[in-house]
């Protein structure tokens, strides 16, 4: 594999992915937020990976099946087995392991653990 075709089949799409991950999870967020009185509701989690495979496999085959020719050489059943097919358990994977990060991060505050105390975050500012 050549450093044009890593780049065009791996580096791009995950690109594409982490940012639509991050994208999706930020209006997720701001969904339950709004609509569903903060508490997560798992439909949008299956929505969001979706979406993220959409994007990943989509620019995997617009970068690698139309501008590399690889829908000339490999055909549409390879391609589509590595656009949409071998991502999926590592976008699973890394999903799983995103989204507590990111809930914690958006949380405006923190709960001690036992007590009925809440820590507001600091923002820095002064």
């Amino acid at each position: 594999m050549s450093g044009k075709e890593l780049i065009f089949i791996i580096i791009l799409p995950s690109t594409a992915a982490i940012i639509t991950m991050f994208v999706t999870l930020a209006m997720q967020w701001m969904l339950e937020k709004e609509v569903n009185h903060k508490q997560p509701f798992f439909l949008f989690h299956i929505v969001n990976i979706i979406f993220i495979v959409l994007m990943c496999g989509t620019s995997s085959i617009v970068f690698y099946g139309l501008i590399l020719k690889g829908l000339e050489i490999k055909g549409w059943l390879a391609t589509f087995l590595n656009a949409y097919v071998y991502p999926l358990p590592l976008i699973i994977l890394l999903y799983a392991l995103t989204v507590p990060f990111f809930r914690s991060y958006m949380q405006p505050y923190r709960i001690k653990r036992d007590t009925n105390i809440v820590y507001l975050k600091n923002s820095g500012k002064k």
